[in-house]
């Protein structure tokens, strides 16, 4: 009897699928929000080197990063080389910030994957009379990454630079 009625479950949800009365279990991140402060704990993982399928997994704080071709992580260091002149007016450290001591996959809050070309723009807002902290907003593809300090701005410039320079030494046919 328990199979008979899990069957007809079955064909009944099958039936409902087929004249489109499921409802969508998905969900969509159209942008995404990132304060850092300090040095921003980073671990690049390369998999399948030289393959076809070759990706980069660029852990960063919290947001993991998966990027395929040399030119993504480029334009992405080079913008934010274009932002060391507004990283200049950041404090050196913020305190009172705790730091992220593990990074990767548990550590995770949001995924994504930059693929062709992001824009990069970069934005400085100074401190204001309520007492918040200046801070410098790098806004890449969906990722606005709020940097609170020059720490921050260093450990994640650093990183992107490095990513781009182990994917420009391993190409894929990508490229």
């Amino acid at each position: 009897m328990t199979a008979t009625s899990n069957h007809r479950r079955s064909t009944r949800q099958g039936r409902d699928a087929a004249t489109g009365r499921t409802i969508p279990s998905s969900s969509t991140v159209m942008s995404v929000a990132v304060q850092v402060a300090g040095i921003v704990p980073v671990r690049l993982d390369l998999n399948h080197l030289g393959a076809p399928e070759q990706q980069l997994g660029m852990s960063l704080g919290t947001v993991l990063v998966y990027l395929r071709t040399a030119g993504t992580a480029r334009t992405v260091a080079e913008g934010w080389g274009r932002a060391a002149v507004l990283a200049r007016s950041l404090s050196v450290a913020v305190a009172g910030r705790r730091p992220l001591v593990v990074v990767g996959p548990s550590t995770i809050a949001a995924i994504v994957q930059l693929a062709g070309v992001p824009q990069v723009t970069a934005e400085y807002e100074p401190s204001r009379a309520d007492g918040a902290a200046a801070m410098l907003r790098i806004q890449v593809g969906p990722v606005e990454w709020q940097v609170r300090d020059a720490n921050a701005y260093t450990s994640m410039l650093r990183a992107w630079r490095q990513a781009a320079r182990l994917l420009g030494e391993n190409p894929t046919e990508y490229e």
